[in-house]
This record gives C-alpha cells, sequence and structure tokens, in this order.
C-alpha cells in the first residue's frame, strides 16, 4: 500500500503535475485525500479545510508507463500553499486505499482562483469546472389543426325476418335426461360435503396431535462468544451502529466488546469510528495488524502496511501514543513492512517531543 510520489510544478500558476509510482490502478475515478499536519481542521476539501477527510478528483489522471500523473488545478494548490508535507491517500471506486503515502510540496505560484465561499456537502469533491447549460430547444410552433372529417353513414341493417322453413318449433319433453341431470347433482353436492368434513370438520386422531405437541422443555440457548456466527455479529453491530452514535461513544463500546473477547465486533466498532477520524480508534484499530502487538487479537494475520497506515493517520492527528507506536513499527519491521530507521527517528522525536517516555527510551536505542 505505501507509494512513492513527487510533485511537479507547472509554469501555468496554480498547476502541478502529482506523480505516483509503484501503483497497481487504473487512472479511471481515481480520487485523493490530502491531509496536513496543524490545525484542527486537517483535511483538504474544495471549500477549504475540515475535520473529516474528503476526496478530491482531479482534473485528469493519465497513465504513462508505471507512472500516474494526476494534474492538479488551483482548487488544490492554491490552498497548499506555505504547507511543506503532506500525507496522500488514493482509493479506486469499489476497492477503497490502495495507496499512501507523505510527501514534500514543492513552493510555487498561486492563481488567486480558489473560493473559500463555496460550499460542497458531498464528501466526494469533483473539481472540474461544470460545462456552460445548453441552451433551451425552440418551442416548435402550434400545428393548425386539421378539418374533422367527414361523417361515416353506417351500413344498412340485414333483414332479421327469418323463414318459416328454419324454425325448429316447440321443444320436445325428455323425461330420461332430466333425471341424468338431477343424478349429477346430487353426486356433486355429496363429494362437496364430504370433502370439507374430511378436510375442516373431522377431530384430529391422537397420534396427529402427539406428533404436532410442542416439546415440554425448550432447548437450552447456546453461548454468544462459542456459537454465535459472523454474520449475527455483523447484524449486531450494524443495529448498534444504525443508532448514530457519536465516535467518542463507539470507542467505548468497541472497549468493551474488547474487554468481553469478542473481537471481531470490537473490529468493527473501532474500524467505523476511526474512519470517522476518531484518533484513539485508529490507534486501537492499528494494533490488530501490528506484528509487535503482544496482545493477541481475535487470530487477525498481521499487516505491517496497515498497521503504519493506520498508525501515520492518528500520527497526522498529533497523537504522542500513535507517533511513538509508528516509530516502534518502523524501526523493527516486519509483516510485509521494511525497516526504515530515518522514519523511526522522526515519529519517536515528535513522541518524546510530547514527553513521552517509552518514545525517550525508544530514541536511545535507534543506532547512531
Amino acid at each position: 500500500m505505501p507509494v512513492r510520489a513527487a510533485v511537479q510544478p507547472l509554469a501555468e500558476p496554480g498547476h502541478a503535475v502529482l506523480r505516483i509510482s509503484e501503483l497497481e490502478a487504473a487512472p479511471e475515478g481515481l480520487t485523493l485525500s490530502i491531509q496536513r499536519q496543524q490545525g484542527p481542521d486537517t483535511h483538504l476539501a474544495d471549500d477549504g479545510w475540515r475535520r473529516t477527510e474528503a476526496w478530491l478528483m482531479p482534473e485528469r489522471v493519465e497513465r504513462r508507463g508505471d507512472v500516474l500523473e494526476f494534474h492538479l488545478g488551483p482548487e488544490i494548490c492554491d490552498r497548499l500553499a506555505g504547507i511543506a508535507t503532506v500525507r496522500l491517500r488514493v482509493r479506486e471506486p469499489d476497492i477503497g486505499v490502495v495507496g499512501t503515502t507523505v510527501v514534500a510540496w514543492p513552493a510555487m505560484l498561486t492563481s488567486g482562483a480558489a473560493d473559500p465561499s463555496s460550499r460542497l456537502s458531498d464528501d466526494t469533491v469533483r473539481l472540474r469546472r461544470a460545462a456552460a447549460p445548453e441552451p433551451a430547444p425552440a418551442t416548435p410552433p402550434e400545428p393548425t389543426p386539421e378539418p374533422p372529417p367527414p361523417p361515416v353513414r353506417p351500413p344498412p341493417r340485414p333483414d332479421l325476418r327469418a323463414s318459416r322453413a328454419l324454425d325448429p318449433g316447440p321443444p320436445q319433453r325428455s323425461g330420461g335426461r332430466g333425471w341424468l341431470v338431477a343424478v349429477l347433482v346430487l353426486a356433486i353436492l355429496a363429494g362437496a360435503g364430504y370433502y370439507a368434513w374430511a378436510t375442516y370438520l373431522r377431530p384430529a386422531s391422537p397420534d396427529t396431535t402427539e406428533a404436532t405437541a410442542p416439546s415440554a422443555s425448550p432447548a437450552p440457548t447456546a453461548t454468544v462468544a462459542s456459537t454465535t456466527p459472523a454474520g449475527s455479529v455483523r447484524d449486531a453491530v450494524a443495529g448498534y451502529l444504525a443508532s448514530g452514535p457519536t465516535p467518542e461513544a463507539m470507542l467505548a463500546k468497541a472497549r468493551d466488546y474488547a474487554k468481553a473477547g469478542e473481537w471481531a465486533a470490537a473490529f468493527l466498532v473501532f474500524r467505523h469510528a476511526a474512519e470517522a477520524g476518531n484518533a484513539a480508534a485508529e490507534v486501537e484499530l492499528a494494533a490488530f495488524y501490528d506484528p509487535l502487538s503482544t496482545a493477541a487479537k481475535g487470530g487477525f494475520t498481521p499487516d505491517g502496511p496497515r498497521a503504519a497506515d493506520w498508525y501515520e493517520r492518528a500520527a497526522l492527528a498529533g497523537s504522542a501514543e500513535a507517533q511513538r507506536k509508528l516509530g516502534l513499527l518502523l524501526a523493527k519491521g516486519g509483516a510485509g513492512l521494511p525497516v526504515d530507521v530515518a522514519k523511526a527517528r522522526s515519529w519517536l522525536q515528535q513522541a518524546a517531543a510530547q514527553n513521552d517516555a517509552e518514545a525517550k527510551k525508544a530514541l536511545e536505542g535507534l543506532p547512531k
């Protein structure tokens, strides 16, 4: 998931090209998340800086060999003036985040075209300018009404007089046929009556009553800890999240799940709170993937890049715990994450500047 990136300013003020390598993704529909470290509003959007994450859709994205080029306009470049380092995340449609990195933002001329008064409610910011509305088509002239067609005269009625030769005369009586019809009607009525008695009126036999009677003692209910299926856990968590809890309430609920040993439910609630921007939940979620974590997190497979990604989000928000844990993880590596002593030292120094004793001790153990 970590990738390499560089920013190249263009001659036109307020324009630049972001080049990202080592990212296997189709350019169609890719969006960017840009985060700074300073201030309470850390996520860049089309209307300025927000507290929650926003996704920016560049003017265009092109692939040139192994490099993806994101063409950025004034909506991004003007607002990043004076910021030295930002954190980038790349999201692919229907897949999610496919790349993350920290890149140095160069000094460049601004265009002054960014309008801070504009406001969007969607979390995906489309940076393309809206096309001018097409002119409405001219109203066609009303058609001239046509004269009504001449009335059609009905055809002459046929002569309904019948010939006496075709008149069969009065019907002849047949006594035997009448008795046969009466017998058939009686047989049908008798069959219908027997069917109604056998189906609806006949009392149930003792054998049938015993077979359908409920059991006197209900079966014992299985405990959630041993046999609760994954679908039940997801349904329970979905029901809780549907009530609209705050990120702080989700953090407390997830910790209660963890204390009870319900790691699957705890993971789902931690992830929801972390995606809402809660730094403490981001640290808790990273621990599920951290290969250096001593606590067993419900059998989750260690994943160094994922752990580093969630630690870094909380570290950029100013969490000393996340800065220390990210520094330790980068110093030792593991589970697919290479060792990076320089970055490890940088994060440990930031945690030590917040009087984190463990970070100060870890700094002394790093190679000089």
